[in-house]
């Protein structure tokens, strides 16, 4: 016999590959392979104690306050570590208690797929104001660039024409649709739109109804849904809805913003935003927490390490992390400067739960996840 330390994060079901267990065992096991967190904020003592006693008799684990078993206090955060057969076992213990369990065993039965490939989406800016200079590309350059862009065949190409760094301010719908014809055009009449997914980043109706008119597939809206009339024009194109988090607007967001609990403000905005976009008939929604878009540099690392936190709405995470000043907070740097930390953050976007990444350097970003997918299905 001869032993080998493997790597925790190895699939579970390749390793099974190579060892042939019984399917029915496969399946069973398959449920005992990883280990969950799952954070639980002011749960009450009664409901804590109940929590952790059935914890402990499916084999699982409840951290709590001290204090709780005696208790001591009315409220407590607490920490379930468990298995998926765990929680599972939970799930029909919780859902016949009171206290609040009832609501945990509806949380944990929301099912989280993890993504198992990354999808790009390649930045393409018609100005000359975009915070990076290299994503810039005039009319005259626009095909080439094109052309340059899908050769590597981005799953998403998405265009601007307005700058929606902090302290922009917008250039009104007939600049932003000068600056856009003539390119959307291009992507028309050559059947562009038939080689990937185009996007617009705008938030004007005018501009989204003509790209969506010129076989853009995707609005990608980055004031929150602010005008209802863009999910209307979603509906009617069959066209995917990026719907991205921002607190304030591009020329109003603050450098140190505030939230009173970073998470359930998300949770809240996504909820009642989805609930709109399904109301006007939107087939396919994909969510962006907004790295950069009203967040310090804390925040945004908050929501990248625990990003898998908002699958549970069942929707495609999108992150954009590219050459943003968030990188700039923890090592200094110019935008020029950022790839290495663009990557970093992107590839942890993606182990946390994102299957879209927004980015300026498609070619490195191609070929991190190209290595990325072949670290994952070599044999072990």
């Amino acid at each position: 016999m001869t032993c080998f330390r493997l790597n925790p994060n190895t699939d579970f079901q390749k390793l099974c590959s190579v060892i042939s267990p019984h399917t029915v065992g496969q399946k069973i096991m398959s449920k005992k392979s990883a280990l969950q967190f799952i954070f639980l904020k002011d749960i009450s003592a009664p409901a804590a104690n109940i929590l952790k006693q059935d914890a402990l008799r499916v084999g699982a684990e409840l951290v709590t306050h001290k204090e709780v078993i005696c208790a001591n206090v009315s409220f407590s955060n607490a920490l379930l570590m468990a298995t998926k057969e765990q929680l599972e076992k939970l799930i029909q213990k919780e859902s016949m208690q009171d206290f609040g369990l009832k609501q945990l065993a509806l949380f944990l039965k929301k099912e989280i797929i993890q993504p198992k490939k990354a999808q790009l989406m390649a930045v393409l800016n018609i100005n000359e104001d975009s915070f990076h200079l290299a994503s810039r590309v005039n009319e005259k350059d626009f095909e080439k660039r094109l052309n340059e862009l899908l050769e590597f065949q981005p799953e998403f190409i998405d265009i601007g024409a307005v700058s929606s760094r902090p302290g922009s301010r917008y250039c009104g719908m007939e600049e932003e649709m000068r600056r856009l014809k003539t390119c959307l055009n291009i992507i028309y009449e050559k059947k562009y739109y038939e080689k990937t997914c185009f996007s617009l980043d705008s938030f004007d109706e005018y501009c989204l109804e003509f790209a969506l008119d010129r076989g853009f597939g995707c609005i990608n809206d980055i004031s929150g849904l602010k005008n209802e009339n863009i999910a209307k024009l979603a509906a009617k194109y069959n066209a995917k809805y990026c719907l991205m988090h921002i607190q304030g607007s591009p020329e109003t967001m603050q450098n140190n913003p505030h939230y009173e609990d970073l998470f359930t403000e998300l949770d809240v905005f996504f909820t009642q935003k989805l609930e709109i976009l399904k109301y006007y008939g939107v087939k396919e929604s994909i969510l962006d927490v907004g790295i950069g878009f009203g967040k310090s540099a804390d925040h945004n690392l908050l929501l990248i390490k625990h990003l898998g936190h908002f699958l549970h709405f069942g929707k495609p995470l999108l992150v954009g992390a590219s050459r943003k000043s968030v990188i700039n907070a923890f090592f200094a740097s110019e935008v020029e400067q950022r790839l290495a930390g663009s990557l970093y953050l992107h590839l942890q976007a993606f182990e946390n739960g994102a299957s879209i990444l927004r980015v300026h350097d498609l070619y490195e970003h191609r070929q991190l996840f190209s290595l990325q997918q072949a670290m994952q299905e070599v044999g072990i």
